[in-house]
């Protein structure tokens, strides 16, 4: 089996994310595909004699832009000049996605991921994410006409394997965009679906992952995965193998 710098490919390993990605090789990931914990503030107190209040204040989104600051100053460190990241976010946190993402690519632009069924929510109920994508400055230019709204069902609460697991279907169609042969980092891989997408489509995956019970599901989950059983998976997609 090759290897990329100290990792193996076609591996999930445990551990904090920073420090694993800081020992990744420069300018040796083809594709970044992620779902990263995209929405934390913290909430801002300003203190007064009668014992102080809370403001919402963009002062909130601190913390988070500056970890993904630190996080995309590493990423843009190891993708390829050539290179393509996809990095799963909402309305609320994709403003702090891009600007960390805006300084390392060509260009950088949100698809939008419909789920086809609207979620839990009142007045405006939730039925899509967001997607940041970015090229690298030297990245082929790929002219599918494809639009820009991705539809696919979310996965059942039911049938979750992490809280908030990813359809293998949609990671697959972006990766399928590529081709083959490529190497994939999902750096938050959760129950990864990008690992077993990437393996149905051809391709290499490196990920991540803190949590122990996520990276023993992982695995057992790209053992078990064989082209005939994402058949199914067809519908409306994208299919490159």
């Amino acid at each position: 089996m090759a290897n990329i710098g100290k990792y193996e490919l076609d591996s999930i390993v445990q551990g904090d994310t920073r420090e694993l990605v800081a020992q990744l090789p420069d300018s040796s990931i083809d594709l970044l595909v992620t779902d990263p914990p995209y929405f934390l503030p913290v909430q801002s107190y300003v203190g007064t004699r009668e014992g102080g209040y809370s403001r919402r204040t963009l002062a909130d989104m601190t913390i988070l832009q500056t970890y993904f600051d630190v996080m995309f100053e590493q990423f843009a460190r190891v993708i390829k000049p050539s290179g393509t990241a996809y990095v799963f976010c909402d309305g609320q946190s994709y403003p702090i996605i891009y600007r960390s993402m805006y300084p390392y690519f060509n260009y950088v632009r949100p698809l939008i991921w419909n789920k086809i069924v609207s979620y839990n929510g009142y007045t405006w109920r939730h039925q899509h994410e967001l997607i940041a994508w970015g090229e690298g400055f030297e990245a082929e230019r790929i002219p599918t006409g494809d639009g820009d709204v991705l539809e696919c069902r979310g996965v059942l609460q039911a049938d979750r394997l992490h809280p908030a697991e990813k359809p293998v279907k949609i990671m697959r169609d972006l990766i399928a965009k590529h081709g083959k042969e490529k190497i994939i980092l999902d750096p938050y891989a959760g129950s990864c679906p990008v690992a077993v997408a990437a393996k149905v489509t051809g391709n290499h995956f490196l990920c991540f992952e803190y949590d122990k019970v996520n990276v023993e599901t992982g695995r057992q989950r790209v053992a078990d995965a064989k082209l005939p059983a994402f058949e199914s998976l067809e519908q409306g997609g994208l299919w490159a193998v």
